[in-house]
């Protein structure tokens, strides 16, 4: 737009750019959903959609996955009241839910933050896969030493 193609200083760097640019597109592009069908079964767009399918096949399926999704990501948020200041240090957030169908053909809504529409921490939170091998390390410990082993599932948990 500025006519720096044609400087020598940028000879090189305007087509590697405009490369650039191509391939961030194409990959943006590819993010985007195309798939309306899985297993025969149409996916919802929104909550909306997904209340007119069940309403269309007669039946509550996508109702019951976002209730039972709600019900187990619940414990994790606070709705407050309107009009009720939130506390120092919390921030709003939004989300959306994902939608799917396993291979037995029962629905899920998963709910997902939009982290891109938050500030990055300034800490890590990501939450590594424990092996095989130091699992059984620790419960070989704690038998030869005789201490109990408390263990907890985190249903829907996912950190990053």
């Amino acid at each position: 737009a500025r006519g720096i193609d044609d400087e020598a200083a940028f000879a090189w760097w305007v087509p590697y750019t405009l490369r650039k640019r191509d391939v961030i597109l194409a990959s943006v592009k590819g993010r985007i959903r195309k798939t309306t069908h899985k297993y025969g079964v149409e996916l919802p767009r929104d909550v909306r959609h997904a209340m007119e399918l069940d309403r269309k096949n007669g039946n509550s399926f996508w109702r019951d996955a976002m209730a039972l999704e709600m019900t187990n990501v619940g414990v994790a948020f606070e709705v407050l009241d309107d009009g009720v200041q939130a506390p120092s240090g919390w921030s709003k957030v939004t989300g959306h839910l994902v939608w799917d169908v396993k291979m037995d053909l029962t629905r899920k809504a998963r709910w997902v933050l939009d982290g891109h529409k938050t500030a990055d921490v300034s800490y890590s939170t990501y939450a590594g896969v424990v092996s095989r091998e130091s699992v059984r390390i620790l419960m070989t410990y704690a038998a030869l030493n005789g201490l109990d082993v408390v263990a907890a599932d985190i249903r829907n948990a996912y950190l990053q």
